[in-house]
Parts: C-alpha cells; sequence; structure tokens
C-alpha cells in the first residue's frame, strides 16, 4: 500500500515507488485543484513550469503551470531508498555514492519542493559531514543549490554548516562567537551536538592560550553526549575521545592518580574532581555500547578503575 504524506501547494512529498524509474523521469501524482489527479512521467519542472508525459512509453509531452496544480507527489526512487538505508546504517562512503547518482540522476527537477535531487544532495553532504570530510563537505555546500529544500531542519541544517566550515579553516574565535550566538536559537538534538562538538574544539584549542577555557570544552563535550546521545554516534564517540585526552594530559588528574587511596589523597582537588568524571564517562561509554563501535584507547580504559570511594 503506498503512503502518501500530504503538504501544502506544489510541496512535494515521498511515498514507496509503484513503478521503475528512468535515470533521469520522476514518476510522480499530480493532484489539480480541480480536485482530479493523474499520475504521470515528469521530464522537468523549471521556472515553475511541469514538463511531463502520461506514461513512459508516451511520445506527447504536457505542460502546466504551478498556479494550475494543489500539489505534486514525487514517488521515492530505489536509489534513494537504498541510499537511505545505508544511511541509517553508518554506511556512509556507499550511501555518498547512491546519493550522488540519484542527485545527478533527477537533475531537471532540482528546483521543484522538496525533490530528489536536492534531498539527495543534502543528505550527501550530510554524508561528509558525519565521515568527518569536511574538505568535501565544504566544496559541496558551494555547488549545493538549496531552492528544493523545504524543510525547516534541512534549510537550518545548512546554517549549521557554517560550524564545520570554521573548524576546517581553525578560525578558533569565529567559531566561539558563533557558538554564543547561536546559544538561545531553537535546533535540533543533533544540530545541538553538532554545535556543543564544534565549540568544544574551539575552546580546547583556546585553551593552549587561555587554560580557563578548558573547563568550558569539557562543558561543551559532555553537551555532545547528551543531546543526541544515540543519533549523533560519530560526534559522542568523537567528543568522548577528546574528553578523555584532555582528562589524561591534565596535570591535576595525574596527580590525583599518583595520590590515589594514599594519606595525600585530596576528594576536594580539581584533579580528582576531574578524574572521578573521566571514570564517569568511561562507564558511560561502555555502558551504551560505544566500546563495540570503537573500543577506547589503552590510557583511557585505565580511568574506569578509579571509582568512586562510595563504589
Amino acid at each position: 500500500m503506498k503512503n502518501y504524506f500530504i503538504l501544502s501547494l506544489l510541496v512535494v512529498v515521498f511515498v514507496m515507488p509503484f513503478e521503475s524509474l528512468t535515470a533521469a523521469n520522476a514518476n510522480a501524482r499530480l493532484m489539480f485543484n480541480d480536485q482530479t489527479q493523474e499520475d504521470v512521467v515528469i521530464l522537468s519542472y523549471k521556472a515553475g513550469v511541469l514538463t511531463y508525459k502520461e506514461s513512459e512509453k508516451d511520445l506527447n509531452r504536457k505542460r502546466v503551470r504551478a498556479p494550475k496544480l494543489e500539489s505534486i507527489y514525487f514517488i521515492q526512487p530505489k536509489i534513494f531508498i537504498e541510499a537511505m538505508a545505508l544511511y541509517n546504517g553508518r554506511n556512509y562512503a556507499e550511501a555518498k555514492e547512491k546519493f550522488t547518482e540519484c542527485e545527478m540522476a533527477y537533475k531537471s527537477i532540482d528546483t521543484a519542493p522538496n525533490n530528489y535531487s536536492s534531498l539527495a544532495g543534502f543528505y550527501k553532504m550530510e554524508c561528509s559531514r558525519r565521515m568527518f570530510d569536511l574538505s568535501s563537505l565544504s566544496q559541496e555546500m558551494e555547488k549545493f543549490l538549496k531552492t528544493g529544500l523545504t524543510r525547516e531542519s534541512h534549510i537550518q541544517q545548512l546554517e549549521v554548516n557554517a560550524f564545520w566550515e570554521a573548524v576546517r579553516l581553525k578560525e578558533w574565535d569565529r567559531l566561539d562567537r558563533l557558538a554564543q550566538a547561536w546559544r538561545k536559537r531553537k535546533v535540533t538534538g543533533s544540530q545541538r551536538a553538532q554545535i556543543a562538538y564544534c565549540h568544544g574544539v574551539a575552546l580546547e584549542n583556546l585553551s593552549k592560550k587561555d587554560p580557563h577555557k578548558l573547563s568550558k570544552a569539557l562543558i561543551a563535550y559532555n553537551i555532545v553526549m547528551s543531546a543526541d546521545f544515540t543519533a549523533s554516534v560519530e560526534l559522542v564517540i568523537r567528543a568522548t575521545s577528546n574528553t578523555l585526552a584532555l582528562y589524561d594530559s591534565d596535570e591535576g588528574v595525574k596527580q590525583a592518580i599518583r595520590f590515589w587511596k594514599t594519606e595525600d589523597e585530596n576528594p576536594n582537588s580539581t584533579g580528582y574532581l576531574r578524574l572521578m568524571e573521566a571514570n564517569a564517562v568511561v562507564k558511560l561509554y561502555k555502558q551504551a555500547g560505544f566500546d563495540q563501535i570503537l573500543p577506547l584507547k589503552a590510557n583511557f580504559v585505565k580511568f574506569q578503575k578509579y571509582a568512586p570511594s562510595a563504589e
């Protein structure tokens, strides 16, 4: 049974495919203002004019302008379904290849709302981001035509990509200011995690000149580990690694380890408290199953044995 999701005038929605797609043409259902409908093969969508034919074998071409249409329902291409399955399975390299193929195949409709060329292009960039390939993400952002995107979260993600560009360029002061400016913006959990991660990277680098920023970097990474814990797996793993690396190099933590269970141990010291935080991070990482995705380094696993006295 086909699943249709109705949006407003000329908003394109996803439905499961009921016939195969060619490399350049898109199957769709047109809903006219007179309440009639027609299943067609769309050839192009340019300047609000839809060019289509009634079937794949039809030699006649028809055109209809936007005002005569109530809505368009694109049929979800098989290649897009395959790409999304790979994407959701975190197989981003292979998913990106299919998204790229889909983006090019439906280029003729890339100005239509929610068209599968634009959607594929968007998720192609998401693959680059999730693989931390910031050079490719930057190049793809420059070429991307955002006209076809209608979802608020998609459009806002393009804005959030400015944080990743700042990371790529190592513009730490600018990134810090950008994060402050976005503090009260309403964003998705994934976007909040991204902003926090990029801010954490900036603060970590700024702390080399201003040690007071180290605590802020740890707070930012902690936000990553709580904002979108299961959906942003790559970010959580990176944030955890960065956090534990900071604890591992912290002189106060090193001292707390040396004084562990001795008369010189000071549970009120900053180093001791950070050692307890490191222990909690390792426990959480393992309990959540992230260790099965990427095991922690040996020098991070050691924190597990420094448990609070109450345990």
